[in-house]
């Protein structure tokens, strides 16, 4: 005992003891439990087994984690260990008169602090069974991670686990459910097990997943009992495949909104939509039933796709998103004082409630309007001229769409299915199983609503006049009725004076019927009410036509596959049994999800470049880009998407303004490249000299340095859990124009650029930084790169004087960078404290 340091801890006493042991589980069990409370974690340093042969006994060595020595690595990364060389030891072997294991403290003794808690101990935080049980019991109610955590320490006190504890587990609960099926083989599973109706389709040649359409059976069943109004959309960032989903939804007669069907589509062309309403079509039980109305937002290919599908269907305008696109023109063509009244002027035109009303109300905008022929002729051109019959209310009040004139429904069930997800990144499985999960509480809503209407009554509704309605008609039809019952007084008996809206557009009594009612002295008759207001239960089996019941029936079907079973020969009889078995075993499908990435908007970005596969393309909202037109100039003083490497005037170097005060008389030139989402990269390849076209050899060097075996415990620690964010950036799908998320940013790249051409790269731009390498010493010759970020979107290469002043390094590489590393800030001391000097004076 006479090396140990000067901090020692005597922890005999604790593990003392003259107690037997039945099993060496028992044993390992109260000795950890002692460690535990001694805040202490044993670990088992040997064990060994009799069995028979020479030199095996029966025995159980246990140590300290802070035993052994603390091997040093040769990778010039940073390193920790807990190891110390701690000469704790017990010693545990079963005891000779056949009582029990007995325990031996060898040296109790630790060279080493005790701390006062165990938190973020690797090995003490290990999960118990018990918190196994209870993290699965809430990842499979969707809880967050964080809120596990919390939950964990709530319900066991003592319990130390950390968060990465519990996304690791997450992972394996998640692999043990799906167990060696593939994504699309376990999500048929899930569906073929909640009983949804679904179809799929793949694309030609292959067996990547096209389309999908699923549909819960409730969902069917609520679609065959309110078939009337129908509002369809579609949203995006589901998933990490960035498919678009297609979402249909309809409304009961408790006003409340349900989901028809689901379908993800490989893009948004009109063939596209096409297949999603066709099965959407053989969800309806009887042939000649489809939605009296369908309401979307004025995208084309949707549109020409309804009328194929449902020529008989109206297909109405969402009245929001026109008058958003509206409202938008209207700022961007007229002065502010006026804005208000044309505005004014436009809802009076959208709300006419006749043709009559309706030229007046034009009119007057017209009048209003006579110097901004620019907006006058939007609005008639865009919306008036093709569609006023779908939005205007001089038209669709004449239309039985229930009071839907928005697609709010839609929007509101894209809101709480993405509440829902969580994120955007799921695969299929859990964006199902995350609607599967909504839809079961939207259910569930719907099944109260009607229990309500028919168990409760309102105040407002217990006079004689309601007496045939009450228990026979839903409380959100009540209250439309009693609404325009107050109406009554005005109206009187007079149709011209009513209008008739509620009756034309709801299905309900308007005012002069119960006017009429009220003089007679009668009740309102059950049916001045229409059909779909009075179904209150969806516990009833769907009714099939006397002409659709050949639909169900596959006698004749299966007659016939027997038969060209038979006349096949053997190739043939394979062929079509494998067909056969991909009906009949979904879950064995050898279907799989798109590979990468792909392009889901069918926009076109460029006037006059449609994509020659695309029939009709989405017409994007006209407010969407009225946000964005401050953005215009910095638009126009970026060079052309073909320009090449330019080199500019030493007298004023373009962009000079752009960067700070301090450092502008240091630069010489600025060498701007191509603006096509590569820039960044084309400016490095440039000064690495593989010249602006080599980017992406510097994508790929980049991602090589990422998974370097030599750096990669760096890189692990330096971007944690954005590592495959870091590395799914530098990936592309095509040499073409790259999105957002694939740019160059820092300070990510400029670490990687930094260790992997062992460079000073040095950043100016708001705020400038210095990027030295983080594992090498400092070199007396090394290059320097000098790169600036301009209009907030762009690199270019920055030339600079001999001896610049070098702005500060990131804390991250201070925290991160290896000790011998530390001779770079020492080598540019100079440059450096000479920035800090001179920026309050020039600033």
């Amino acid at each position: 005992m006479e090396n140990l340091p000067k901090i020692c801890v005597d922890t005999t006493d604790a593990f003392m003891t003259t107690e037997r042991f039945g099993t060496r589980e028992e044993v390992i069990r109260w000795i950890k439990e002692v460690g535990i409370d001694n805040k202490i974690t044993v670990i088992i340093s040997r064990s060994d087994t009799e069995t028979g042969k020479r030199g095996r006994s029966n025995k159980i060595i246990f140590g300290c984690d802070k035993g052994g020595k603390h091997k040093i690595s040769d990778s010039g990364t940073q390193s920790a260990s807990k190891k110390c060389g701690c000469p704790f030891k017990i010693r545990s072997t079963p005891a000779k008169d056949g009582s029990g294991w007995k325990i031996d403290v060898k040296c109790g003794l630790h060279n080493h602090g005790l701390p006062d808690r165990l938190e973020g101990h690797s090995f003490i935080g290990r999960l118990t069974t018990d918190e196994k049980q209870h993290v699965a019991d809430l990842t499979k109610r969707h809880v967050a991670p964080r809120n596990i955590l919390l939950s964990l320490q709530d319900k066991f006190p003592e319990n130390v686990t950390r968060i990465t504890q519990v996304y690791k587990h997450k992972s394996v609960i998640e692999k043990e459910i799906r167990g060696p099926r593939s994504e699309i083989q376990h999500l048929f599973k899930l569906i073929e097990d909640a009983g949804y109706v679904y179809w799929s389709r793949k694309k030609d040649d292959s067996e990547v997943v096209r389309e999908i359409f699923w549909a819960h059976p409730d969902s069917v069943k609520l679609l065959n009992i309110f078939p009337i109004v129908l509002v369809m959309d579609s949203t995006y960032k589901t998933n990490k495949y960035r498919q678009p989903l297609f979402e249909i939804v309809g409304m009961t007669s408790t006003e409340l909104t349900f989901a028809v069907g689901f379908a993800y589509m490989e893009s948004e062309q009109t063939e596209n939509f096409c297949w999603v309403l066709e099965k959407l079509k053989e969800l309806f039980v009887k042939k000649d039933m489809c939605p009296q109305v369908i309401l979307t937002d004025r995208d084309l290919a949707l549109m020409k796709a309804i009328e194929v599908v449902f020529p008989n269907s109206i297909n109405l305008l969402c009245r929001f998103h026109i008058n958003k696109n509206v409202g938008a023109k209207c700022k961007q063509h007229v002065v502010n004082d006026l804005q208000k009244t044309i505005d004014t002027l436009w809802m009076e035109v959208v709300w006419a409630s006749d043709e009559v009303e309706y030229g007046q109300r034009l009119h007057q905008l017209e009048q209003a309007c006579v110097d901004y022929s620019g907006f006058i002729n939007y609005v008639k051109d865009t919306w008036l001229t093709p569609h006023r019959h779908r939005f205007v209310g001089a038209w669709i009040n004449r239309v039985l769409h229930l009071g839907n004139t928005t697609t709010n429904r839609v929007e509101s069930a894209h809101w709480k299915l993405k509440q829902m997800l969580g994120n955007s990144i799921g695969d299929m499985v859990k964006c199902w199983e995350a609607m599967n999960n909504n839809l079961r509480l939207q259910l569930g809503n719907i099944r109260a609503s009607f229990q309500k209407s028919f168990y409760e009554v309102e105040n407002a509704h217990v006079s004689p006049f309601y007496g045939y309605l009450r228990g026979s008609v839903s409380r959100a039809a009540l209250r439309r009725i009693a609404e325009e019952l107050l109406r009554v007084d005005y109206v009187g008996t007079n149709r011209q004076i009513c209008g008739c809206t509620l009756r034309t557009s709801y299905g309900l009594p308007c005012a002069c019927e119960l006017g009429r009612y009220r003089v007679g002295g009668i009740p309102i008759p059950i049916d001045a009410v229409h059909v779909h207001w009075r179904k209150l239960t969806m516990e009833v089996e769907l009714e099939i036509g006397e002409d659709d019941g050949s639909e169900v029936d596959m006698t004749a079907v299966m007659d016939e596959l027997w038969r060209r079973f038979r006349s096949l020969d053997v190739v043939g009889k394979r062929a079509l049994m494998s067909r056969v078995c991909e009906l009949a075993y979904p879950t064995m499908t050898t279907l799989c999800p798109p590979p990468e990435k792909i392009k889901t908007k069918g926009g076109v970005k460029k006037k006059g470049k449609k994509p020659t596969d695309y029939d009709v393309y989405r017409d994007p909202s006209y407010h969407e880009y009225v946000d964005k037109a401050s953005q215009s100039s910095q638009r126009q003083s970026q060079p052309s998407q073909t320009s090449k490497k330019i080199k500019l005037s030493k007298k004023q170097p373009q962009f000079i303004v752009q960067f700070p005060n301090h450092i502008r008389s240091y630069i010489e030139d600025v060498v701007n490249v191509e603006s096509d989402g590569n820039c960044g990269f084309r400016v490095i390849a440039s000064l690495h000299g593989y010249g602006e076209d080599g980017w992406s050899m510097v994508r790929r060097e980049l991602g090589l340095e990422l998974i370097d075996k030599d750096r990669s415990t760096l890189y692990d620690k330096l971007f944690s859990n954005r590592l495959s964010a870091v590395r799914e950036s530098l990936m592309i799908e095509s040499f073409g124009s790259q999105p957002p998320e694939k740019w160059m940013s820092l300070p990510d790249m400029g670490y990687l650029i930094a260790n992997r051409y062992n460079v000073v790269l040095v950043c100016l731009g708001n705020p400038c930084i210095t990027f030295f390498p983080m594992t090498g010493s400092h070199s007396p010759n090394v290059s320097i790169y000098c790169i600036g970020f301009v209009n907030q979107n762009h690199w270019v290469q920055v030339n600079m004087k001999e001896g610049f002043p070098l702005p500060p390094v990131t804390l991250d590489w201070k925290k991160f960078r290896s000790h011998i590393a530390t001779t770079w800030m020492l080598g540019f001391a100079g440059r450096m404290q000479h920035l800090q000097l001179l920026t309050p004076v020039l600033a």
